[in-house]
């Protein structure tokens, strides 16, 4: 039996599997320069030794799903910092780094999940798309189109990684891409969904993410049950108990939380969030509201992942059923 299929085993029998924190922030925190253009996709080029370390670190800490360095890592992200060349080698690296980890720290199953995101230099300017009070259009070119995705999704499984996690989705259109492209490789997908709240308390997309719809449409349209999980990440924690519930009337599966914490000033995080005690009390709050799969995102280290493995409850809340 596969790390996968373990994985999805424990997931079924309703226990909680710890995800590890943030990859991109630790990494800076480490020493790591963030490439203005690329952010942390560079270090799979330059400094892997320190990926892997990260990942060793996270392992250590009791993370039982790593997520490879690969966030910024598709074509999209690459080519505007001159690393259009390098997209195969900077995949591979990222894996390679994560499945070298698991075999120096680890002492059980670890899956190793690629990241796929909406990351793109292009469309994260600053002020760029935050002129337009609708957001960027789904089928905007500046974010990862289908070939983009089905290329890092491809080089993702031929690399060795047990799953596919999307993440930062927040529109239909490129998140439709990235699923299909995700599903062609025959792996366990995961669709990473980032909502935001709106002015008047409801849950939308940013700004810069989204089309303008809303957080509810988006669920409707790509929370399907052919995902293995659906996860609500890189939000703040306050959105988080309103998104669980309302993703857990679209998907009847395993439902995923991690939260970022602090602020950023591009390209760097700055860490002024919560401590990992107080990050731990709102991710017991997550398991009691049925969140089996519980990790942390920018501006989380170890730290935050060792309270969550030391003192989150063993097993989540069983959820309802979805409509």
């Amino acid at each position: 039996m596969g790390v996968a299929d373990l994985l999805f085993e424990r997931l079924s029998a309703g226990e909680v599997v710890i995800i590890d924190g943030g990859m991109g922030t630790q990494l800076q925190a480490e020493g790591v320069p963030m490439d203005k253009v690329a952010w942390s996709a560079r270090a799979n080029l330059e400094q892997p030794e320190v990926v892997q370390r990260v990942h060793e670190a996270y392992i250590r800490a009791g993370a039982q799903v790593i997520i490879a360095n690969t966030f910024a890592a598709s074509r999209a992200g690459l080519e505007p910092a001159g690393l259009g060349g390098r997209v195969a080698e900077a995949n591979a690296d990222a894996v390679s780094a994560a499945l070298a980890a698991r075999e120096a720290a680890a002492d059980g199953p670890v899956a190793v999940a690629g990241s796929m995101s909406s990351f793109c230099p292009a469309a994260m300017q600053a002020g760029e798309s935050s002129s337009r009070p609708d957001g960027p259009a789904s089928d905007d070119p500046r974010f990862p189109g289908l070939a983009d995705f089905r290329e890092q999704a491809q080089l993702l499984a031929e690399a060795g990684a047990d799953l596919i996690a999307l993440e930062m989705i927040a529109a239909e259109g490129y998140g439709r891409a990235a699923i299909q492209a995700a599903a062609e490789t025959g792996l366990p997908v995961w669709l990473g969904l980032t909502p935001a709240r709106r002015g008047d308390g409801s849950l939308g997309t940013p700004a810069e993410l989204g089309d303008g719809d809303g957080f509810e449409d988006l669920l409707a349209a790509l929370a399907t049950p052919a995902l293995a999980a659906v996860t609500v990440m890189h939000v703040s924690p306050e959105v988080i108990p309103d998104a669980m519930e309302m993703t857990r009337r679209y998907f009847a599966g395993p439902i995923g939380v991690y939260a970022e914490t602090g602020s950023w000033t591009p390209p760097d995080w700055v860490f002024d969030g919560l401590s990992p005690s107080q990050y731990l009390q709102q991710a017991i709050a997550w398991a009691e509201g049925g969140a089996q799969l519980i990790g942390g995102c920018c501006g989380t280290g170890p730290g935050h992942i060792r309270a969550l493995a030391e003192q989150l409850p063993r097993h989540s809340t069983p959820p309802g059923r979805a409509t």
